[in-house]
């Protein structure tokens, strides 16, 4: 079990203070008993850090703690020369020990950056190189040339004096390195307080050897030892917080990006020599001529080779940049950014946009993936993804660009294409092709497509255009047996409605053209209709009245769906309170989508509706489907409950034909499932779908949840629902969808004839497989 959290924390706001406080103690042994004690804190924190953090480098951080440990041990032993001795030789054994911790310093730092990749190196290297010979060159001006010329000191007086600078030069190279880092490990907490205790470190050191030659400094030398051992505090903090292990740990991740902008730090660099020159000549002081042209022989080459690598690195984050604007994620083909863009230039080659080359345009559109991926999970549905894109590839040819253009869909632009008759063979083709299984890692999967065929320049010479009509011609090919279909004009008027109509639709709500066709909902036990499903419609002025099927997909894809089904639920509200005035106490049922149940604001425009027409909520039934309860469980769950809570029927529509089971279901406050028609219309004839029914009504049943069955289109099917005690029925052989005005005489004759049928009125005979009612008065099936 690795430390809290705050242990590091702790350590700090307790070590930070008390470093300064040691400061404020008179000069004398204990005080350096104290500062010792302190300092030697940072010892013990990094060895309970690497026991309790388990690093994958542990001697990285006990290398530091053994340069902590032998720096410690040089301050007792100049403490013992300093008061019991009473004379401080220098050198000293205690120089020793300080100049040791160095080497143990820079080897287990440099084995933590080692760790972080060494593709990184070059240009670490490089960084820290520059930065070095720069600050190396004011060490020698103003540190190491001054004390190498101190005149009668021995030689070994002033090697030692000299080394003490050069190790902090090293250290000062990789404090560059740790700031590169920062970056590199995306801010690791670990590694800025490493970074910061190394900065502390060579700063105290540059201020004690700036004492030598700067009196006020070397006045107050005693104000330096907090910083000494705020570098001790910070090292074992770094190795108490809990991303030490992540620190230690290699990295795999290469930096493909630059850090930063260096230009600044090496225009500095280069800068320093002429400035010394320059402070020297107004100090009227010996100029290091020698000194700073040596720097500069170093740097000066160092800087044009780190701004060619910089210059490489951009050129090739500009291409890789591009690369990704024009590349679906996903499959790694072309995305729809780049395909348009490729049918604009391949429209632009002629003398004009008329006169373009010939070229095939195909849209395939993946079947009910949707559901595909639902089932097998967003992984399965990627790999499938991937594999149509490579098999289409394949299929398409070398010459031919193929693009991902959105969630299923696939486009192909094929310029050796020239003609309709070979790009309508073409899409037949790769629709057979892309039928055939697809072998994933784990499974086979197969799906069907549908290809929409547009041919360049005939069918359109501007892009926008040429992608529309694609579109036109795939919605033409879903109704097709072959699934495959060319772009012809009069697509536009056909039985689906144009995308080109669908701007049409924001204004069709705000010119009440949206109109609604109510369908009765009967209670099979007692033949009462019960309440009414609101159904939209779509009366245009120019192609008549459009059903459902005609816009709501696209006003699902468009966003438009919000607003339109405000719009239902108003009008069906306002309607069933006319009704309800009337006398005639019907509920009604409205649809929503996944949209809508996503939409933050559905609860508050459900109560403000029912409010604006002085109506319960309990008239108001909600109808949603399995899929979409389950896009976003939660969310799901939060607002269906709120819903319930205020009164709201809540039911599953076109249930089974999902993937969702009644124990899933359960945990939704739903009270009503609606069973999808394609088992209901079976229900006489096929007994499999007469089974699923009846199980599903009684698993329902005791779940406390009442079924209504739609899709019922004769009495027998309606008696055979009878028989098990299904609650509710909707269909044609009751009533067709039907103007509000013509509701209450649909509602009258239904009641007028549907109690007979359920009371056994009719005669049903079953023999041979076949029903037929005989009723004792004519019947009717209502087609209102």
């Amino acid at each position: 079990m690795g430390l809290p959290m705050t242990t590091w924390r702790r350590y700090v706001l307790a070590g930070l203070p008390a470093a300064v406080a040691c400061a404020l103690l008179p000069i004398g042994i204990g005080r350096d008993l104290v500062y010792c004690s302190i300092a030697a804190t940072g010892t013990v924190a990094i060895i309970v850090g690497v026991r309790r953090h388990r690093p994958d480098r542990a001697i990285a951080w006990y290398l530091m703690a053994f340069g902590i440990a032998s720096w410690v041990a040089g301050d007792g032993l100049y403490s013992w020369y300093e008061h019991v001795v009473a004379v401080a030789p220098f050198p000293s054994w205690a120089d020793v020990l300080y100049l040791a911790a160095y080497p143990l310093f820079a080897a287990g730092l440099l084995i933590l950056l080692r760790s972080k990749g060494p593709e990184r190196w070059p240009t670490a290297v490089l960084d820290s190189a520059i930065l070095t010979v720069a600050l190396g060159l004011l060490s020698w001006v103003f540190l190491i040339e001054p004390t190498w010329a101190v005149n009668g000191t021995p030689l070994v007086e002033r090697l030692i004096a000299v080394a003490y600078p050069i190790a902090d030069g090293l250290l000062f190279a990789i404090l560059i390195r740790l700031a590169m880092g920062a970056k590199l490990a995306q801010h690791n907490p670990a590694l800025r307080l490493l970074a910061a205790s190394v900065a502390a470190l060579v700063a105290a050191d540059i201020l004690f050897e700036l004492s030598t030659f700067v009196p006020v400094i070397a006045e107050n030398d005693t104000a330096i030892d907090p910083i000494w051992l705020a570098a001790y505090v910070l090292w074992g903090a770094a190795a108490l917080h809990p991303a030490m292990r992540t620190l230690s740990s290699p990295s795999t991740d290469r930096a493909s990006v630059a850090d930063g902008n260096p230009l600044i730090a090496f225009a500095a660099a280069l800068l320093i020599g002429p400035a010394i020159l320059l402070g020297e000549v107004l100090a009227a002081a010996r100029p290091h001529v020698g000194a700073v042209v040596c720097a500069s022989g170093f740097m000066v080459p160092l800087v044009l080779v780190r701004m060619t690598r910089l210059v490489h690195l951009l050129t090739n984050q500009t291409r890789r940049l591009g690369e990704l604007a024009d590349t679906d994620f996903v499959t790694g083909l072309a995305n729809r950014r780049k395909f348009a863009d490729a049918v604009g230039e391949h429209l632009a080659t002629g003398a004009d946009r008329a006169a373009a080359p010939t070229a095939g345009l195909l849209l395939i559109d993946l079947e009910r993936f949707t559901e595909i991926e639902e089932t097998l999970g967003h992984l399965t549905g990627d790999a499938i993804l991937r594999a149509v894109g490579a098999r289409l590839a394949a299929l398409a040819g070398a010459n031919a660009l193929i693009a991902r253009l959105s969630g299923d869909s696939f486009g192909v632009l094929d310029c050796s294409i020239t003609s309709a008759t070979s790009a309508v063979e073409a899409a037949a083709r790769i629709r057979s092709g892309l039928e055939l299984p697809l072998e994933l890692i784990e499974l086979s999967v197969s799906v069907e497509v549908s290809v929409g065929v547009v041919l360049l320049p005939d069918d359109g010479s501007e892009t926008a255009v040429v992608l529309r009509r694609a579109d036109v011609a795939l919605s033409a090919a879903k109704e097709r047996p072959g699934r495959t279909a060319r772009y012809g004009v009069e697509m536009e008027t056909g039985g689906n409605l144009a995308p080109s109509l669908i701007g049409e639709l924001r204004g069709a709500l705000d010119r009440g053209e949206i109109v609604l066709h109510y369908q009765p909902q009967v209670e099979v036990r007692t033949g009462r209709v019960l309440g009414v499903e609101a159904l939209a419609r779509w009366q245009h002025p120019e192609h008549g009245l459009l059903g459902p099927d005609s816009f709501i997909a696209a006003a699902e894809r468009t966003g438009i769906i919000g607003p339109l089904t405000q719009y239902v639920l108003d009008r069906a509200l306002a309607q069933c309170a006319i009704w309800r005035r009337a006398g005639l106490p019907l509920t009604v049922a409205v649809n929503l989508s996944v949209r809508n149940l996503l939409d933050p604001g559905l609860v508050d425009d459900v109560r403000a509706a029912l409010s604006r027409h002085g109506l319960e909520a309990n008239v108001l039934e909600l109808e949603i489907t399995e899929g979409t309860a389950m896009v976003d469980p939660r969310r799901s769950l939060q607002v269906l409950g709120t819903l319930a809570d205020m009164g709201v029927l809540l039911s599953i529509d076109d249930y089974g034909t999902g993937h969702s089971s009644l124990a899933y279901l359960q945990r939704l406050p739903v009270r009503r499932l609606k069973i999808d028609r394609s088992f209901v219309t079976g229900l006489v004839d096929d007994e499999p779908s007469a089974a699923i029914v009846r199980s599903t009504i009684e698993l329902a049943r005791h779940l406390g949840l009442d079924v209504v069955a739609e899709g019922v289109e004769d009495d027998v099917t309606l008696l055979r629902l009878h028989a098990m005690a299904c609650f509710a029925v909707q269909g044609f052989g009751l009533g067709r969808p039907v103007p509000p005005l013509l509701l209450p005489d649909l509602v009258d004759q239904i009641e007028a004839r549907v109690p007979d049928v359920v009371r056994g009125l009719g005669v049903v005979d079953m023999a041979a497989g076949t029903a037929r009612a005989v009723q004792s008065r004519p019947s009717q099936v209502l087609r209102a």
